[in-house]
């Protein structure tokens, strides 16, 4: 479904398979030193994905070498708050993928740190965009962490820097570039994830596939 060169030809994007999963949690335990390790994704949980989403799952490559991955499953809307391993199966994702899901929610991406500032997690979310339109998917939901927050954690309480975040009056490392993809805000989750350096908290936002669409 997905397979092409990026960025001048020197990388590939495409749909991930079963040889790529000890490459993925290598880049997993790359980007997220911080993140408690019961909520770190391994080979096993990347094969499982695989297994029952496969168009959802993304890597890209470079000479051969995963240098960055995307993990996502189908679901309906989220009527509640709920933690990270709650929302994910405790990461496995089988009983919360639903085959025809209005929603795909993104659990996941890395770029390995050497291989940052070039564009490849815009690439992955509009890779994951072009699924959803070929499945009939309504868009993506996404609940980005509040990396951030550790350089000022000593000078602020998480919801002072959440508040700051809607403002645009502080830029994050990951919640300012998704919101730059297009993802739109909808709200605070806090005590989602259990990670000190995200202030323990995420930003629940969606990019829908229709620009005219809102909730």
């Amino acid at each position: 479904m997905i397979n092409r060169k990026i960025l001048n030809d020197k990388f590939i994007i495409r749909n991930a398979i079963l040889d790529d999963v000890i490459e993925m949690e290598y880049v997993q335990s790359e980007c997220y030193p911080t993140l408690h390790k019961s909520e770190i994704l391994d080979r096993n949980h990347f094969a499982n994905h695989i297994k029952i989403f496969p168009q959802g799952q993304i890597v890209v490559e470079k000479e051969g070498k995963i240098v960055a991955s995307a993990s996502t499953f189908r679901c309906n809307f989220p009527e509640h708050d709920s933690t990270f391993l709650e929302e994910t199966d405790n990461l496995w994702l089988t009983n919360v993928q639903i085959p025809d899901g209005d929603w795909m929610y993104g659990i996941d991406m890395g770029v390995l740190p050497e291989y940052r500032g070039l564009g490849l997690s815009k690439e992955l979310y509009k890779a994951r965009h072009e699924v959803c339109k070929i499945l009939g998917i309504k868009g993506q939901i996404i609940a980005g962490m509040t990396i951030g927050y550790g350089k000022v954690k000593d000078k602020m309480t998480i919801a002072e820097y959440c508040e700051a975040l809607e403002k645009k009056e502080f830029t994050d490392p990951t919640i300012t570039p998704q919101r730059n993809a297009g993802f739109r805000w909808i709200r605070i989750l806090y005590n989602y994830i259990n990670d000190p350096e995200a202030g323990y908290a995420s930003i629940l936002m969606y990019y829908p596939v229709d620009e005219n669409y809102s909730l």
